[in-house]
């Protein structure tokens, strides 16, 4: 199988080493260079209103832009045969998948209804005034429930349905603002769309992802008025709401020459700009004022995106990459380089820089050739040794943008080594960026050796051997042979063809943890931890104060607590070591932490005293056996109810041969957990809470419960 693999990379770097040289020239000319921190100067955009989409044009500093659609268009087909051939060759072959961090969140806000005076839950989010998407919103006198195609308003008061909502697409996000509700829904083309531009060049193939968001006025929910719906092409990064503005971010992979549609209109080139050397998806974000309901995008090639973040001020969108397989090949040729005659090493680095690594590699194959294999043996020991004084880690690239309501400026980008894990492991505090990333280490193998054995005779031996077989019954045992004709290979004779370089990357050594804390200012990393728990993988997150606790996993569960109130000089302050691991922590007060996590096969919560950040302890902790709760990994469904000092999460048991499900509801009144009830409802996803009412949500039913003694008060279906 491995040398299968070494074949198969060795065919993939011949055929890239000959395209390179045309493919850099078209797209970058004769000069070009990655940048691992890039700041530009703020687009600067004029705006026309009138409930439509904005004129916006950008000063794009040294970042590519395009004149003409065409140029666009002959641009992706050059970088598209690059980026094909690069994606081929950029992954190392059989790598684990790395576990997402678990979920930490800002303690959940209240606010009054002026009418009812009942303190009234909120989605759970990560930052404070940053609303995100969720099925379920709730502002007291309304309840908003996503299901499948369907949004149902219920009338919290009446307990009735006052009217549903039937989308053509999959319902994956809400928001309420005032009288509005923001309605997200994802869908694919069906049929394929060109462009109705001056060339013909792009197509928006069949099963193309578009993200649609519609606003409606419900200030009479018992008929809801839609008052805007805009489309855009690509698949949901994720989405917020900041006051009256809301950010929805798309990422279109560029398979082929694709140009992303909003309203089924091209996006304007005035706001389209190229921010990676080789880009491999367009990151599309829409600014939308919800008061006005105008709005404004702005499209970014780069390499796509896989969390999100965002402060009342910045909106970052992170992009993950291995350790380049392109990268360690070139880095072996030079490394061969240095150890060739002067005359034939300049020539392999001019082919190198050129981009002729076929050639290149063929110079170096010529000159192991003449060795022999005592001195081949020794100079690719040394050539492996030599790659691999440096470490060779995954990195994870942050686009950082400035958002003040419809105005989004890219102020560059930063890199880190390592995984970001989730949008968890993300912090902003004051003029500092706080990230926390699982590393994993590769070593760069080169071998020298034939990629075919070719046989010089076709002739094949034929044999019979015997299998035996037993087979038995409740009378004994019988065993019997049976012929089976065996057609055996030719060992001799055969030949290899001609030897040729093998490079691969192989992941080594365990894995390990760091922390970075990034200047905004600058985007310089400032101050960082490495090395952190070896062996293990972060499992969550949060940043409480000047402290940023971390959780890591592998036998036992430590819990660190990361002094940042220095920024330049990250410090460890104490862990905790104790069975299991939180997933998700949350921040009850100053001093207080809650956990849900995993041990073994159970659901665990436990309550932490941080006060003493050097000596923390677990002061309580629940274990429910056979359990599951989507809280694990979904902050959304974590619901506090601080008045009362509750925690509710949806809980699926397993303890019994039936399934069964409901709303776990816990109190940790005076720093100790205790089960108050386990309020049944089968596929309960949601809990939320108005007064002293609590609400149960599944797909198809509401259920609201006494918040006092948890006595089911009713039900509300939900159905057309």
């Amino acid at each position: 199988m491995k040398r299968e693999i070494f074949i198969t990379l060795a065919v993939m770097s011949l055929v890239i080493g000959a395209s390179l040289p045309l493919i850099m020239s078209s797209i970058f000319g004769e000069t070009y260079k990655s940048v691992e921190t890039r700041t530009v100067p703020a687009y600067q955009f004029s705006s026309s209103y009138g409930g439509q989409q904005i004129n916006v044009s950008l000063t794009s500093g040294d970042l590519r832009k395009f004149s003409s659609y065409e140029e666009l268009a002959q641009y992706l087909s050059s970088s598209l045969s690059l980026n094909t051939l690069v994606n081929q060759l950029v992954y190392p072959y059989n790598l684990p998948r790395v576990v997402g961090v678990p979920m930490l969140a800002e303690v959940a806000t209240t606010y009054t209804i002026s009418q009812q005076q009942a303190v009234t839950s909120k989605t759970n989010v990560q930052v404070e005034g940053i609303d995100e998407p969720d099925i379920v919103k709730n502002n007291g006198e309304l309840m908003v429930v996503a299901s499948g195609n369907k949004v149902f308003i219920v009338s919290v008061a009446g307990k009735t349905v006052l009217s549903i909502l039937v989308l053509e697409e999959y319902v994956s996000g809400l928001f309420l603002y005032k009288d509005e509700l923001v309605v997200i829904t994802e869908a694919q083309t069906r049929y394929p769309i060109i462009p109705d531009l001056e060339c013909r060049c792009f197509m928006i193939p069949p099963g193309t992802p578009n993200v649609y968001t519609y606003i409606y006025n419900i200030s009479n929910a018992s008929n809801p008025v839609l008052l805007s719906k805009i489309t855009i092409t690509g698949s949901m990064l994720s989405s917020r709401l900041s006051g009256n503005h809301l950010y929805v971010v798309t990422n279109t992979y560029v398979g082929e020459p694709i140009l992303p549609l909003v309203n089924e209109e091209p996006v304007p080139l005035e706001t389209l700009v190229v921010v990676d050397v080789i880009p491999s998806s367009y990151t599309l974000i829409l600014a939308l004022n919800l008061e006005r309901l105008d709005y404004a995008t702005y499209t970014f090639l780069t390499g796509g995106g896989s969390w999100l973040y965002m402060s009342l001020n910045n909106l970052y969108v992170a992009r993950e990459s291995r350790f380049s397989f392109l990268n360690a090949y070139i880095l072996a040729l030079r490394t061969f380089a240095n150890y060739m005659p002067n005359e034939t090493a300049s020539k392999v680095i001019e082919l190198i820089n050129k981009g002729w690594l076929d050639v290149a590699r063929e110079k170096v194959e010529d000159y192991l050739l003449s060795m022999d294999e005592e001195s081949r043996k020794e100079l690719l020991n040394k050539v492996v040794s030599d790659v691999n004084k440096e470490p060779k880690y995954d990195t994870t690239t942050f686009y950082v943008f400035s958002v003040e309501g419809l105005t989004i400026s890219l102020r560059g980008f930063f890199n880190v080594s390592g995984h970001l894990l989730d949008q968890f492991a993300m912090e902003e505090a004051d003029n500092y960026f706080i990230t926390a990333t699982t590393e994993n280490n590769y070593s760069v193998v080169v071998l020298f050796e034939p990629l075919v054995k070719t046989y010089t005779t076709t002739s094949r031996e034929v044999k019979t051997q015997e299998i035996v077989i037993q087979e038995c019954s409740v009378s004994g045992c019988v065993s019997r042979n049976i012929p089976i004709t065996k057609w055996d290979m030719p060992q001799a004779p055969y030949e290899y063809t001609r030897p040729a370089l093998i490079v691969y990357v192989s992941v080594v050594g365990e894995t390990s943890n760091n922390v970075f804390v990034v200047d905004l200012m600058s985007l310089q990393i400032v101050g960082s931890l490495t090395g952190l728990a070896r062996g293990e993988r972060i499992y969550s997150a949060r940043l409480v104060g000047g402290i940023f606790f971390l959780v890591t996993f592998r036998q036992v569960d430590p819990l660190f607590a990361i002094d940042i109130s220095d920024p330049n000089n990250p410090r460890v302050l104490g862990f905790l070591k104790i069975p299991g691991f939180s997933e998700y922590l949350h921040p009850l007060s100053g001093d207080r932490l809650l956990g849900i996590g995993v041990e073994g096969s159970n659901l665990k919560i436990s309550l932490f005293n941080v006060t003493d950040p050097t000596d923390m302890s677990e002061i309580s902790k629940i274990t429910v056996y056979s359990a599951w709760s989507q809280a694990l990994h979904d902050h959304h469904a974590v619901t506090i109810y601080p008045e009362k000092e509750l925690l509710m999460i949806p809980i699926t048991s397993y303890a019994t041969y039936y399934v069964s499900s409901g709303a776990l509801v816990v109190s940790y009144e005076s720093d100790t957990l205790r089960v108050k009830a386990v309020l049944p409802h089968e596929y309960c996803l949601r809990v939320a809470y108005v007064g002293d009412e609590l609400f149960t949500i599944s797909p198809n039913l509401i259920k609201i419960f006494d918040a006092n003694t948890y006595e089911e008060l009713g039900q509300i279906i939900l159905e057309k």
